[in-house]
């Protein structure tokens, strides 16, 4: 796929923005061929005059250097250039349009997840795949036991929340079930203290609240937050401080905010 697929001739006859999807696509190509290290060296160099004699086809000026590049720096460029041509297309960058990414001092390791604190996050009613994916791959980077999707929230069964988690669905437990209620009062029977993220009454600040050595934390739905059967089997209710003209935040950044503040406390006491 080094070699550009379409004619010069070919190419000029689709619409402008369909050129630069095209280019697009064969970027992305080139990119994830550079990420499996199938593009070496003597490839650049035809790549790099195929991409330049592409830009003079179109009319497109030339950007940025491509002398004496090494496959990190051009790596870089390709996704740049993706991008470019993406947006020239029409098309929104949005998560889903993101490449993969470059994977640096990940942790090679095919036995079982083990966490590092007795914490699992119960998602109510979510419905951003993006925000789910997030979650996972939150937790795996807090330590977190396990994701509970409750409800209509996509699971492992979502390629979007697959490619979103950046792979740690495939290590990360998920606990599945439609009534997120009863689970919830099953885990309190084993110890766990449920706590809701929620600006109700009596709600702590996150950095105030006493974190308990086993819990759940839970996550409500992006526009109405948590549903009335979970709220009602939360034990206690935390929410983080604003202090902008907005009162709430991403729910995937909030877990972020509130997952490193527990385990930068249980492990820093030895609650863990």
């Amino acid at each position: 796929m080094d070699s550009f697929p379409f004619t010069k001739k070919k190419l000029l006859q689709q619409p402008q923005a369909r050129r630069h999807r095209i280019i697009s696509d064969w970027l992305k190509e080139i990119y994830l061929m550079a990420l499996d290290s199938d593009i070496k060296t003597d490839k650049l160099e035809f790549i790099k005059k195929n991409y330049l004699s592409i830009l003079e086809w179109i009319d497109e000026e030339k950007s940025g250097s491509l002398t004496d590049i090494d496959e990190r720096r051009w790596i870089e460029y390709v996704a740049d250039r993706y991008h470019y041509h993406k947006q020239k297309s029409g098309i929104g960058i949005a998560e889903h349009n993101f490449l993969p990414t470059v994977k640096t001092g990940d942790i090679i390791d095919q036995s079982p997840w083990r966490p590092i604190i007795d914490y699992k996050v119960a998602l109510d009613n979510l419905r951003s795949a993006f925000n789910v994916g997030s979650i996972f791959r939150l937790a795996d980077a807090t330590g977190f036991g396990s994701v509970i999707t409750g409800g209509k929230t996509p699971g492992k069964e979502s390629q979007q929340v697959i490619n979103t988690s950046m792979g740690s669905t495939d290590w990360i437990p998920e606990e599945k079930l439609d009534d997120l209620p009863s689970l919830l009062l099953t885990d309190k029977k084993n110890n766990y203290r449920v706590i809701g993220v929620e600006t109700v009454e009596n709600s702590e600040s996150y950095l105030e609240y006493p974190w308990p050595g086993k819990g759940i934390v839970v996550m409500g739905n992006e526009e109405y937050g948590l549903s009335q059967e979970v709220l009602k089997v939360c034990d206690d209710f935390i929410h983080l401080p604003m202090f902008g003209r907005k009162n709430s935040i991403n729910v995937a950044n909030a877990f972020a905010v509130i997952a490193f503040q527990i385990v930068i406390k249980l492990t820093r006491t030895g609650n863990t």
